[in-house]
């Protein structure tokens, strides 16, 4: 059974007439006459009944129309849906990013992206998770952009750089270290250390940076979030290196810089290589880059 039999059943159910019906589906008699005896012939059942030169439905053929109406709207509207896609200004799209990126770097973002009318008919879906979990979202095509760290050996997934994180050493308030103008790494050896989680964007760049500074703290724990990590440190647990986002400066703790030299810290739009490009996507991508080059972010 294939989509124009079901359409030309609801036709001919309407009209009840099968010249009329040929005219208007634009096709001959014969092969309306034709498509419904197939369609007929696979259900095992007549959908039909003659009556002088008319034809109605009988009471099979009324109990399939519904399911076949149902089918057909839902096409159709999938269809539109699809179509709406290849449009630059109307679609939606799924946007993850890490945690620390959600106090004011996405809202304002796309605050500014919505502003713009030609982008009023474009909406998002917001998700927030490690950077580990979004590459493999965005490999599945789960997530069309993430806003993650970089990770190394990931030939599928195409990173652009659109903003600069500094990690600071977070101590309890009142520790020996919290009056310090700056810290250096090895200075943390003696206190029980805080680290991100293996699936973290942050883990391998916190090791290296601790490695290079022979540095090698006892670790009391490892933790995925930013938040959570804060609050531990809050809470006297342990010290930690963290990015310095937003909400930081609410926590019970002090925030020193790091006196080692460090590569700067970037945070990137990540997309899938083989993803099939929307042009909504585009338009999303290029309004972004944009507003790194010009350093509107």
């Amino acid at each position: 059974m294939n989509l124009k039999q079901l359409q030309y059943f609801v036709k001919l159910a309407e009209t009840e007439h099968y010249r009329r019906a040929a005219e208007s589906l634009y096709i001959t008699e014969p092969s309306l006459n034709r498509a419904i005896r197939d369609m007929e012939g696979e259900l095992g059942l007549r959908l039909f009944e003659k009556k002088g030169r008319n034809i109605y439905l009988n009471k099979y053929g009324r109990m399939f129309l519904p399911y076949v109406k149902r089918s057909l709207q839902e096409l159709d509207k999938g269809t539109s849906i699809m179509q709406a896609y290849t449009r630059p200004d109307h679609g939606r799209i799924i946007l993850g990013f890490i945690y620390t990126m959600g106090y004011t770097f996405v809202p304002e973002l796309i605050t500014q992206f919505q502003a713009i009318p030609q982008h009023k008919g474009i909406t998002f879906d917001f998700k927030q998770g490690t950077t580990s979990q979004m590459v493999k979202d965005l490999k599945d095509e789960k997530m069309d952009v993430a806003f993650c760290s970089y990770v190394e050996d990931e030939p599928d997934i195409i990173f652009y750089p659109i903003s600069e994180e500094e990690l600071v050493v977070a101590v309890p308030k009142g520790h020996p270290l919290s009056n310090r103008g700056s810290v250096s790494l090895k200075e943390l050896e003696p206190y029980p250390f805080i680290s991100f989680s293996k699936n973290s964007g942050l883990y391998e760049m916190v090791t290296h940076i601790m490695n290079e500074a022979d540095s090698h703290p006892e670790v009391v724990c490892h933790i995925e979030e930013d938040n959570a990590m804060a609050g531990l440190v809050s809470s006297g647990y342990g010290v930690a290196i963290i990015p310095d986002f937003y909400t930081l400066k609410y926590y019970n703790l002090d925030r020193i810089p790091i006196a080692n030299p460090l590569d700067k810290r970037y945070l990137f739009m990540a997309v899938y290589r083989h993803a099939n490009m929307l042009p909504i996507m585009e338009t999303f991508r290029n309004f972004v880059l944009s507003r790194w080059q010009t350093g509107n972010i």
